[in-house]
């Protein structure tokens, strides 16, 4: 590797700055020659998240009343501190930032920036002035902050996701972008972009405007393909990005696998994405080593940072792993460290299958988001995933139904031998110590088999609805049983310590108890619905959207195409639940299903669809037949459509897309024989 390669680490992932934690970073980064440090901070929390949450601002200070004012004054005094000690060792310190970010009443103060589709006009001045004073007024708050890591994702206005834009998808991201790279360079800081995108695509798209804007913009990616699952492919996008610099982000710590709070030692992963990467000839590396205020100094998955130390720095990680472990266990480090050398093996039986990824970014799963990412269509025998979601990896094909519960077995066989091994070892290690490592190894055990009654439960769900077979109830309701069984001995053993039991605001969740709740209530109301529309006299074919039984070859927009329980009903929004509790400015999804229809003859279709707004909006296209739908209403609302005829074909492709600022809760769709 070159010898002025940046040594990069990313922290605070998505949580505030504490002063002990920075300081603790920063003697770390010190001692291991890195150079650049990244702050991430609560950048989902809509008060404090990104730089307009760490600024007061000053010529648009009207719209102060929705921050944390003691939150800004903390963070001023924690990262002011903490980019002087930084700079006292050459360290560079940047914040990550999103856009486009507006007020949630900025459209009202201003509402010339709307277009007559109700939506932001991105290209208009005023939002643009708004951008430019808020760096302004960040680098004023912070003046030893080098520079600004930029992200047109996860936003309150979703930029890449409206429609009805003076500007197309590439010109809008040179538009914000250039705003950002002008206000940092004529303040002398940088801008780091980060592609983030979730579709080929939108990569090829932004790459290619970031290459317009300046050949010295540097462009961070990803090392995995679009995010950070261990079976995802090393990032091929990294081709794209040919006239700008490269510099590769990283994730030593476990987002996806555990989040820092399973035991997990990234030896083989790190050295082939390390060898992977230097192929490209990167600006440098920053590596993600956080996450949710887990952390991992004096914890034994710190063995991450050695290795990742190691390979920066053109030194051996096996002497880095082996000096790690004599250390930190003196006398049975080679054990500890056997011991380590499975945990990535274990964590994909149990929280994948056959590489996809079985979860909740590695937190036991809500329902509707397991409706909403194909895990029921998973479960069938009748199996058809026609997907271009990024954690699908390309030409996924799932496993037989025995391979699946092999797959699982074998996990929970793992984990269990990994917590037995570990407890002949207790007098052989320091206690604080092995009480560490005992909380991990038993947390991966009960997580092992958490995941594999997980598998049990959506079998049977799903088989339910395609057999009408009363004997998949009855399965579904005893390993949901044993589910909370199992929680219950978990969270005995562990208290809020047990993985399932996860923190959020500063309070912990019963995440199986919820889970199992959604359950039997969307079970429920899926055997209603379902019952109603097959037993109409002229059904063809339905679809009971957001459901185990939805299928119909689903497709829809990435990352933006939410399933939520509605009015006691299922139902599926061309958008997202957070957009639609923000703003009505939110993300113009869409979804698609195959349906069958009668051939060689006009065919009827029935929506049931409605608006907390009191207007129901949509675009409904059938085979590449276009009907735009728009009526006043307050309450559930039933659509009929005619449509062509559909010559000598018995199925066509029905679709709803959101196209403007008012978001369809759409229940159900059905063809008319």
């Amino acid at each position: 590797m070159s010898q002025q390669l940046i040594k990069g680490i990313s922290i605070c992932h998505p949580v505030k700055a504490t002063k002990e934690y920075m300081i603790q970073a920063i003697k770390y980064a010190t001692q291991n020659g890195i150079d650049h440090i990244q702050y991430g901070g609560p950048m989902h929390d809509h008060a404090r998240g990104n730089i307009d949450g760490m600024t007061m601002y000053r010529k648009y200070n009207l719209f102060n009343s929705f921050k944390d004012e003691a939150y800004i004054k903390e963070s001023i005094e924690i990262l002011n501190e903490a980019c002087r000690v930084a700079k006292e060792s050459n360290i560079k310190f940047f914040a990550w930032h999103h856009e486009l970010f507006l007020p949630t009443d900025f459209k009202d103060a201003y509402p010339e920036i709307l277009n007559e589709n109700g939506d932001i006009e991105v290209s208009h001045p005023i939002v643009q002035d708004f951008i430019e004073n808020k760096v302004a007024d960040f680098f004023h708050s912070y003046p030893l902050m080098d520079g600004i890591v930029l992200t047109l994702h996860e936003t309150q206005v979703p930029l890449l996701k409206l429609k009805n834009q003076k500007l197309g998808k590439i010109e809008r991201v040179k538009h914000v972008t250039k705003i950002l790279f002008d206000s940092c360079r004529a303040l002398g800081k940088e801008l780091i972009v980060r592609p983030f995108a979730s579709t080929d695509e939108d990569y090829e798209m932004m790459t290619k405007a970031y290459e317009e804007i300046s050949p010295e913009l540097v462009v961070m990616d990803k090392w995995t393909q679009f995010d950070w699952s261990l079976t995802m492919p090393s990032n091929p996008f990294f081709n794209k990005i040919k006239n700008n610099p490269l510099f590769v982000e990283a994730d030593i710590f476990g987002e996806y696998f555990g989040k820092g709070r399973l035991p997990i030692m990234l030896r083989d992963h790190l050295a082939k994405k390390f060898e992977y990467s230097e192929k490209f000839s990167p600006l440098g590396y920053a590596a993600r080593i956080d996450r949710a205020n887990q952390i991992p100094f004096g914890d034994v998955n710190e063995v991450n940072l050695h290795i990742y130390s190691a390979h920066l720095n053109g030194k051996n990680p096996e002497d880095a792993i082996n000096t790690f472990f004599e250390s930190k266990y003196p006398g049975c480090g080679a054990e500890v460290r056997d011991l380590m050398e499975k945990t990535e093996n274990v964590l994909i039986k149990s929280i994948y299958i056959k590489g996809y990824l079985f979860s909740e970014l590695s937190i036991f799963p809500r329902l509707n988001h397991c409706i909403n990412h194909y895990y029921f269509e998973m479960m069938k025998e009748g199996c058809n995933i026609q997907s271009n979601e990024w954690y699908i990896p390309k030409g996924w094909k799932r496993s037989s139904t025995d391979e699946m519960i092999k797959e699982k077995a074998d996990g929970v066989e793992a984990a269990n031998a990994a917590y037995e091994e570990l407890l002949t070892l207790k007098d052989k290690i320091e206690a604080s110590e092995y009480e560490k490592l005992l909380l991990k190894f038993t947390n991966l055990k009960y997580v092992a088999k958490m995941w594999q009654l997980l598998l049990f439960v959506h079998m049977s769900y799903a088989r339910y609805f395609e057999t009408n077979d009363e004997k998949y109830e009855t399965e579904l309701m005893d390993n949901i049983q044993k589910m909370l069984d199992l929680s219950k001995e978990a969270t005995t053993a562990l208290g809020d310590k047990f993985y399932c039991n996860n923190m959020s605001n500063g309070k912990y969740y019963d995440l199986v108890g919820l889970f199992t709740s959604d359950v039997i209530k969307g079970f429920n109301l899926e055997k209603i619905g379902c019952k109603n529309l097959a037993s109409k006299h002229d059904t063809l074919d339905y679809v009971l959207c957001g459901g185990a039984c939805e299928g119909h070859v689903l497709q829809k927009e990435v990352n933006f195409s939410d399933t939520i329980i509605k009015d006691d009903s299922l139902c599926r929004i061309p958008g997202n639940r957070n957009g639609m509790k923000w703003s009505a400015i939110n993300a113009h999804g869409w979804f698609s299903f195959e349906m069958k229809v009668k051939p060689n003859c006009a065919n009827k279709i029935e929506i049931v669809a409605d608006n907390d707004d009191g207007q129901i909006e949509f675009m409904l296209t059938i085979n590449g037949e276009t009907h735009k739908v728009s009526k006043e209403s307050r309450n559930k609302e039933t659509i009929m459509v005619d449509f062509a005829e559909n010559h000598g074909y018995d199925t066509v492709r029905v679709r709803i897309d959101k196209v403007s600022g008012y978001t369809p809760c759409v229940y159900s769709i059905r063809t008319i024989k």
